[in-house]
């Protein structure tokens, strides 16, 4: 709502909140427009979304994640907890 803006950015400290607010919406829109520039062919989108599908499936397998407990002390050995 207006009013909403209106105490947002009228109060002590507003305009570092409206330069703040200003900077992520720039961000943003710079990230959307990237990512919006390489999908006009299908062999892009195809190539972003198998990157998508590794970066999910992407885990550690249980193996790693005792031994990775075991490296930063989590697991004491000597209590064999």
């Amino acid at each position: 709502m207006p009013s909403d803006l209106l105490e947002r950015y009228t109060c002590e400290g507003g305009m570092l909140r409206l330069d703040y607010d200003l900077a992520t919406l720039n961000e943003i829109h710079e990230q959307i427009k990237e990512s919006q520039s390489d999908s006009k062919d299908g062999a892009s989108m195809e190539a972003r979304r198998k990157q998508r599908r590794a970066a999910r499936t992407a885990t550690m397998e249980d193996s790693d994640v005792v031994q990775f407990l075991r490296d930063n002390s989590f697991i004491d050995e000597a209590k064999g907890a």
